[in-house]
């Protein structure tokens, strides 16, 4: 899944928002996204693109204002999760 499509996905979802309130330069104020939405919503999105996020990463985000500002965040930090081991 493409990762811009998952974290839009996860906002609408977790926030209740349009899809089209959801564009790069809607800010995380205007969309209602405090501390506990933005957790919910970056445990979805690790879901739904299949990544994991480092804890340094995460931290980063509350120095985030838009949604273009946290997709550009965070996919500089993901990383695609180990492939178990036997597979």
């Amino acid at each position: 899944m493409n990762f811009d499509v998952a974290l839009r996905e996860s906002i609408v979802k977790v926030c209740g928002v349009p899809p089209d309130q959801v564009g790069p330069a809607a800010t995380l104020e205007d969309l209602g996204i405090d501390s506990l939405a933005a957790a919910e919503i970056i445990t979805d999105v690790e879901i739904r693109a299949g990544i994991e996020l480092p804890m340094d990463v995460l931290r980063g985000l509350s120095q985030m204002r838009t949604v273009g500002d946290v997709a550009a965040h965070l996919q500089s930090g993901a990383r695609q999760p180990p492939v178990p081991s036997g597979s």
